[in-house]
Protein backbone atom coordinates (compact mmCIF):
# COMPACT_ATOMS: atom_id res chain seq x y z
CA UNK A 1 0.00 0.00 0.00
CA UNK A 2 2.09 2.89 -1.27
CA UNK A 3 1.06 6.49 -1.27
CA UNK A 4 1.84 8.89 -4.06
CA UNK A 5 3.44 12.25 -3.40
CA UNK A 6 2.04 15.57 -4.43
CA UNK A 7 4.18 18.67 -4.52
CA UNK A 8 3.30 22.20 -3.64
CA UNK A 9 5.17 25.49 -3.89
CA UNK A 10 5.92 27.14 -0.59
CA UNK A 11 7.21 30.74 -0.40
CA UNK A 12 10.51 31.17 1.37
CA UNK A 13 10.26 34.25 3.66
CA UNK A 14 13.91 35.27 3.42
CA UNK A 15 14.00 35.53 -0.37
CA UNK A 16 11.75 36.00 -3.36
CA UNK A 17 11.81 32.36 -4.45
CA UNK A 18 9.71 29.33 -3.64
CA UNK A 19 10.65 25.79 -2.73
CA UNK A 20 8.93 22.64 -3.95
CA UNK A 21 8.06 20.39 -1.00
CA UNK A 22 6.75 16.83 -1.30
CA UNK A 23 3.47 16.29 0.51
CA UNK A 24 2.09 12.75 0.91
CA UNK A 25 -1.40 12.45 -0.58
CA UNK A 26 -2.41 9.87 2.01
CA UNK A 27 -5.35 11.03 4.17
CA UNK A 28 -3.25 10.74 7.36
CA UNK A 29 -1.41 13.92 6.37
CA UNK A 30 -2.75 17.44 6.06
CA UNK A 31 -2.13 18.79 2.59
CA UNK A 32 -2.48 22.41 3.62
CA UNK A 33 -0.66 23.51 6.73
CA UNK A 34 -2.03 26.83 7.81
CA UNK A 35 -2.26 29.38 10.52
CA UNK A 36 -5.35 31.32 11.54
CA UNK A 37 -4.91 34.90 12.69
CA UNK A 38 -7.67 36.89 14.34
CA UNK A 39 -7.40 40.58 15.25
CA UNK A 40 -9.30 42.25 18.06
CA UNK A 41 -8.86 45.35 20.17
CA UNK A 42 -8.19 45.71 23.90
CA UNK A 43 -7.56 49.50 23.92
CA UNK A 44 -4.89 50.71 23.78
CA UNK A 45 -3.67 47.24 22.75
CA UNK A 46 -4.30 45.34 19.54
CA UNK A 47 -4.37 41.56 19.91
CA UNK A 48 -3.44 39.13 17.16
CA UNK A 49 -4.58 35.64 18.17
CA UNK A 50 -2.68 32.96 16.28
CA UNK A 51 -3.77 29.31 15.96
CA UNK A 52 -2.33 26.41 13.98
CA UNK A 53 1.27 25.93 12.85
CA UNK A 54 3.66 28.87 12.83
CA UNK A 55 6.20 27.36 10.46
CA UNK A 56 7.62 27.98 6.98
CA UNK A 57 4.08 28.13 5.60
CA UNK A 58 2.28 30.01 8.39
CA UNK A 59 5.01 32.45 9.42
CA UNK A 60 4.71 34.72 6.35
CA UNK A 61 0.99 35.14 7.07
CA UNK A 62 1.71 36.36 10.60
CA UNK A 63 4.48 38.61 9.31
CA UNK A 64 2.04 40.26 6.90
CA UNK A 65 -0.56 40.66 9.67
CA UNK A 66 2.04 42.39 11.87
CA UNK A 67 3.15 44.63 9.01
CA UNK A 68 -0.50 45.63 8.41
CA UNK A 69 -1.28 46.48 12.05
CA UNK A 70 1.93 48.47 12.44
CA UNK A 71 1.17 50.31 9.19
CA UNK A 72 -2.26 51.10 10.70
CA UNK A 73 -0.44 52.92 13.51
CA UNK A 74 -0.58 50.22 16.20
CA UNK A 75 2.23 50.63 18.74
CA UNK A 76 1.03 48.18 21.40
CA UNK A 77 0.62 44.63 20.18
CA UNK A 78 -0.22 41.41 21.98
CA UNK A 79 0.58 38.18 20.12
CA UNK A 80 -1.69 35.54 21.61
CA UNK A 81 -0.13 32.21 20.65
CA UNK A 82 -2.02 30.17 23.23
CA UNK A 83 -3.79 28.17 20.46
CA UNK A 84 -0.57 27.46 18.55
CA UNK A 85 0.08 23.78 17.78
CA UNK A 86 3.64 24.16 16.52
CA UNK A 87 6.34 26.80 16.11
CA UNK A 88 9.71 26.54 14.38
CA UNK A 89 12.57 28.93 13.63
CA UNK A 90 10.53 30.70 10.94
CA UNK A 91 7.81 31.43 13.48
CA UNK A 92 10.32 32.56 16.09
CA UNK A 93 11.87 34.85 13.48
CA UNK A 94 8.51 36.50 12.82
CA UNK A 95 7.96 37.11 16.55
CA UNK A 96 11.43 38.66 16.89
CA UNK A 97 10.77 40.70 13.73
CA UNK A 98 7.52 41.99 15.24
CA UNK A 99 9.41 43.06 18.36
CA UNK A 100 12.01 44.92 16.27
CA UNK A 101 9.37 46.56 14.08
CA UNK A 102 7.45 47.82 17.13
CA UNK A 103 10.54 48.98 19.02
CA UNK A 104 11.63 51.02 15.99
CA UNK A 105 8.37 52.92 16.47
CA UNK A 106 8.67 53.17 20.28
CA UNK A 107 6.08 50.42 20.63
CA UNK A 108 5.58 47.40 22.87
CA UNK A 109 5.06 43.70 22.21
CA UNK A 110 3.62 41.21 24.67
CA UNK A 111 3.39 37.48 23.96
CA UNK A 112 0.70 35.29 25.50
CA UNK A 113 2.06 31.75 25.72
CA UNK A 114 0.60 29.54 28.46
CA UNK A 115 1.46 26.23 26.72
CA UNK A 116 4.67 24.81 28.28
CA UNK A 117 5.94 23.01 25.14
CA UNK A 118 5.64 26.19 23.04
CA UNK A 119 7.01 28.42 25.81
CA UNK A 120 9.99 26.07 26.10
CA UNK A 121 11.03 26.97 22.53
CA UNK A 122 11.30 30.64 23.56
CA UNK A 123 13.19 29.68 26.74
CA UNK A 124 15.69 27.54 24.82
CA UNK A 125 16.52 30.59 22.69
CA UNK A 126 16.62 32.87 25.77
CA UNK A 127 13.86 34.92 24.17
CA UNK A 128 11.83 34.79 27.36
CA UNK A 129 14.42 37.30 28.65
CA UNK A 130 13.80 39.68 25.74
CA UNK A 131 10.06 39.25 25.19
CA UNK A 132 7.33 40.03 27.70
CA UNK A 133 5.80 36.54 28.11
CA UNK A 134 2.40 36.15 29.78
CA UNK A 135 -0.10 33.41 30.63
CA UNK A 136 -3.20 35.30 29.46
CA UNK A 137 -4.30 38.33 27.47
CA UNK A 138 -5.65 39.95 30.65
CA UNK A 139 -2.28 39.51 32.34
CA UNK A 140 -0.42 40.93 29.33
CA UNK A 141 -2.64 43.98 29.01
CA UNK A 142 -2.73 44.59 32.77
CA UNK A 143 0.97 44.19 33.46
CA UNK A 144 2.11 46.24 30.49
CA UNK A 145 -0.09 49.20 31.46
CA UNK A 146 -3.00 50.87 29.75
CA UNK A 147 -1.78 54.43 29.27
CA UNK A 148 -0.95 55.53 25.74
CA UNK A 149 2.74 56.04 25.13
Amino acid sequence: MGSSLQYRLVPVPSCSSTVLFPVPSCSRYRLAVSVTIRRHERPPWTVLSVAGDLDIVGAPELRQAVVRVVADGVRRLVLDISALDFIDSFGIGVVVGALKRLRQRDGDLAVVCPVPRIRRVFEMCDLDRVLAMHASIDEAVGSMGTADS
